[in-house]
């Protein structure tokens, strides 16, 4: 792992004057260069919490924190991304099997982006959940192949009670959904980190599987191969 690690650091180090060299133009489009992302992908930044049952490398998380210190001390937005990238990978082994399977299907170096606010609800209707939210933050959700949010679970409107009962937080679920089936609103205008293209993502009475979600509580994967997760 250690080895793995090392072979990362030695790529971004070859990598940096490339990135110096398009820091305007990272800040001037308010996202990571589509090329650029492609780089990082085939050096196998997006794989690094991926399982090895699914080819991914499964690093800990003092490692994973080396490669994404390295690349946020050349340009924070790149930094910054590829941890989202990289990191929203621990949250699919959590769908059911056959869901995790279509989100890794193309291999380990899929691109997730999401928010963790519950900016979102899901009530059940015929056909699975209707989703309305509107998530703010979706750091490179522009380059993300699949998009992740949380919701409120609700009934009749109201949210329903999480494990803690009325005086808790609701019950919240998560849900994946590919990135083409996601509204990207251009909202991000701030003064620092413009290349993160944290814009917000949106549902609207839009019905979704129960297959694209999973339990937020319980943070149980459904990867029986997997016995700890890989890196937070």
């Amino acid at each position: 792992m250690r080895n793995t690690a090392e072979r990362l650091l030695a790529d971004i180090r070859e990598l940096a004057p490339v990135i110096t060299a398009r820091a305007t133009e990272i800040e001037a489009d308010r996202r990571i260069p589509p090329d650029l992302v492609e780089v990082l992908r085939s050096i196998g930044v997006f794989r690094m919490s991926v399982p090895q049952s699914h080819g991914g490398l499964e690093l800990d998380l003092p490692l994973a924190l080396e490669i994404f210190e390295a690349l946020s001390r050349i340009d924070g937005s790149v930094g910054w991304t590829a941890m989202i990238g990289g990191g929203c990978d621990l949250f699919a082994p959590l769908l059911p099997r056959h869901t995790y399977e279509q989100v890794s299907q193309n291999g380990p170096d899929v691109i997730i982006a999401g928010s963790t606010q519950s900016a979102g609800t899901a009530e059940a209707v015929a056909g699975g959940w209707r989703v309305n939210g509107r998530w703010p933050f979706a750091s490179g959700c522009r380059h993300a192949d699949w998009i992740f949010g949380v919701c409120a679970i609700t009934e009749g409107g109201k949210p329903l009670p999480g494990p803690a009962g009325e005086e808790g937080p609701p019950l919240l679920w998560g849900i994946f959904l590919p990135a083409r089936d996601c509204q990207i609103e251009d909202t991000w205008h701030v003064a620092g980190l413009k290349g993160t293209g944290s814009h917000h993502v949106a549902l609207r009475d839009t019905v979704v599987s129960a297959a694209n979600f999973f339990n937020l509580t319980s943070l149980r994967s459904h990867d029986s191969t997997r016995g700890r997760a890989s890196c937070f």
